[in-house]
């Protein structure tokens, strides 16, 4: 199979997409980094890492009665250690992303039909795919960084221009300060403000790249499920029932599916590092998403203030979504991974040699253990866990509906 350098340049567009995102938070280039990319990745680090020490201060500071600043200061919390964890997790794991990356960019082509219809019609699909979830992922953040920033400026502005209300005093996360945030107002503001920005941009790149990946991985499975389904033209089984360059297609046969196998197995590996990669954000996503999303819910229901009614629906939204997106993509890999299996059986396999029959059941019973992200190894990141969750969420928001209202 030949190269396509239209159907490449339609993927590297892409990647060039998630470079660009990727240098300007100082994760790219993934290795070989110069000294000034470094000296920023380490200052953003320390920045995020300091406002997770700063909510778990304010957090701390507030009485077991002030249930709804603990709800205020909670999921914000949860999101930067969060931040804190796929941040560190990227540069710590920075040989699989930039591996990751490399295949996709120049290893992946040998196996792409140039003149496929199916080839092209699969990797357009993919892309096209790509292309949305990380323009909604891009464009949602930059949404959630003006409302969240923005909103508690103009509340103050409308309160003292239509209700003369001059001390109130709102701030993008209200952290704690161990001096007067009031006399420093607008220090605090634009610290607020740019951690805001910072913690959405690291989040916003962190869920591009790895919904990347993954669809990716999920267009070379089906690429690979075509070449096996395709393995053995009609004209190579006519040839074979004539007598005719019976050991040429045999032989091709063989070195095809070795290709695809070691394509697999290289996808099987890197899905596995992404899933310990990814692990610990996904347990802390089922082991407090569920609380979280009850809370915020039932805040911005319940609560008689229009800024903290907006303040909580988004938490509530990105919360959702941020669940949301990790049970999607582990679905879709597990399903792409299984399919596979089924390519074999649409292939014309009772004409192939006894070896290649071999290599086929071998390729099967690999692909009977299907990829997965999971939270640790403890569960598995599917629509299945993504209902279990919001079930949990609604029982809880009722249980709360019935206690306080």
């Amino acid at each position: 199979m030949l190269e396509s350098n239209s159907l490449k340049q339609e993927i590297v567009r892409e990647l060039e997409f998630l470079q660009s995102m990727g240098t300007k938070i100082f994760l790219y280039p993934f290795v070989g980094r110069k000294m000034l990319e470094m000296f920023g990745y380490i200052i953003t680090y320390i920045l995020v890492l300091c406002t997770a020490v700063q909510l778990a201060l304010t957090l701390f500071s507030f009485s077991t009665k002030d249930w709804l600043e603990i709800i205020n200061v909670a999921p914000n919390l949860g999101v930067v250690i969060m931040t804190v964890i796929k941040y560190t997790k990227i540069q710590i794991h920075k040989e699989v992303y930039d591996e990751i990356f490399n295949h996709f960019r120049d290893d992946m082509w040998n196996i792409v039909g140039q003149n496929s219809p199916e080839h092209i019609r699969i990797i357009m699909k993919y892309k096209w795919i790509t292309l949305m979830i990380n323009r909604f992922l891009l464009y949602y953040s930059i949404l959630l960084t003006i409302v969240v920033n923005s909103f508690p400026y103009l509340i103050m502005l409308y309160e003292n221009k239509a209700n003369g209300v001059t001390d109130e005093y709102l701030y993008p996360f209200d952290g704690w300060y161990p001096f007067d945030k009031v006399k420093w107002y607008t220090g605090a503001y634009i610290w607020e403000s740019c951690m805001t920005a910072v913690v959405v941009c690291v989040y916003g790149f962190s869920n591009m790249i790895h919904a990347s990946y993954v669809i990716f991985i999920c267009m070379e499975l089906r690429i690979l499920g075509n070449c096996l389904e395709e393995i053995l033209s009609p004209d190579n089984v006519a040839e074979l029932s004539e007598g005719r360059n019976v050991t040429l297609i045999h032989s091709t046969v063989i070195r095809k599916l070795k290709i695809i196998i070691t394509k697999h197995e290289f996808l099987a590996k890197r899905s596995a590092k992404l899933d310990a990669v990814l692990g610990d954000a996904m347990l802390l996503n089922y082991s407090l998403g569920a609380i979280f999303i009850c809370l915020t819910a039932f805040t911005f229901m319940v609560v008689d203030n229009l800024y903290k009614s907006v303040r909580y629906f988004f938490m509530f939204a990105s919360l959702l979504l941020e669940i949301f997106n990790h049970c999607f993509i582990g679905q879709v890999l597990s399903d792409h991974s299984e399919n596979l299996t089924n390519a074999v059986y649409f292939s014309n396999w009772p004409n192939a040699s006894p070896e290649a029959k071999k290599i086929m059941l071998m390729l099967v019973m690999r692909t009977q253990k299907p990829f997965k992200l999971t939270g640790n190894g403890y569960f598995a990141m599917n629509m299945n866990t993504f209902s279990s969750i919001c079930s949990t969420s609604y029982q809880f928001f009722n249980l709360l509906r019935t206690v306080y209202l």
